[in-house]
């Protein structure tokens, strides 16, 4: 049942199929019932904030969903949250949420991709080995941009500009470094942008990225009391 309740090849559920099946440090619990899985909840420890436990999940209910989360979840703890845009209302009846993100899914493949040239580029690796990118200006970071996680299919791309250094066109140019060493590597590469995010959203569609017409929801939260 778990392939009814998540598609391993769409950008859409691409970050919770890595943290719930392929990610080193996460704990998965699934609820069934007559012998057919209809949810799971998994508990992920990530590079993202080591104090902070990201959780994802999918069930065929939202009472499912719930009854995971109460089951499951410390109480006396806050979590990440990263779930599909429609899953947004039930996290906001059982959990307290805070720093609520609604986002848009972009995606590109080498046809439409429109690669950028910049010699100031320079690549390094992640704490984790994962592609990084920079631009430096007068020995500070004013660009980069990073793999921020990576599963057999898809990889996900970060990019953060100085706002000094903004209006250069360097946040773009890392963004196309890192696109051109996903794409070679034969993965997807996604990028995954708040809402109101105009320049950001404007450096993926620059690049060739085209919206999936999928978002994500993501917050931080800890269970309301019963």
């Amino acid at each position: 049942m778990l392939e009814l309740l998540i598609d391993p090849t769409a950008p859409e559920d691409a970050l919770t199929n890595y943290y719930a099946f392929q990610h080193s440090r996460t704990t998965l619990h699934t609820f069934s019932r007559g012998g057919d899985i209809e949810g799971f909840l998994a508990i992920c420890q990530t590079g993202q904030d080591l104090f902070t436990p990201l959780v994802v999940m999918r069930a065929f209910t939202d009472e499912v969903l719930e009854m995971l989360m109460r089951e499951h979840l410390d109480p006396r703890r806050e979590y990440l949250f990263n779930v599909r845009e429609d899953m947004a209302e039930v996290l906001r009846r059982c959990l307290i949420t805070s720093d609520e993100v609604i986002a848009r899914i972009y995606t590109v493949d080498r046809a439409r991709f429109r690669p950028v040239i910049n010699v100031l580029v320079q690549q390094s690796s992640t704490a984790q080995g994962r592609p990084r990118f920079e631009i430096r200006s007068g020995g500070e970071v004013g660009a980069v941009a990073a793999v921020t996680w990576q599963s057999d299919r898809f990889a996900e791309i970060g990019v953060s500009t100085v706002e000094s250094q903004r209006g250069r066109g360097w946040g773009k140019a890392v963004v196309s470094a890192c696109t051109s060493v996903v794409l070679s590597a034969g993965l997807t590469p996604l990028y995954v942008v708040a809402e109101d995010n105009w320049a950001s959203r404007r450096i993926a569609e620059a690049l060739g990225y085209r919206f999936t017409g999928k978002r994500e929801f993501s917050c931080r939260g800890r269970l309301r009391p019963t």
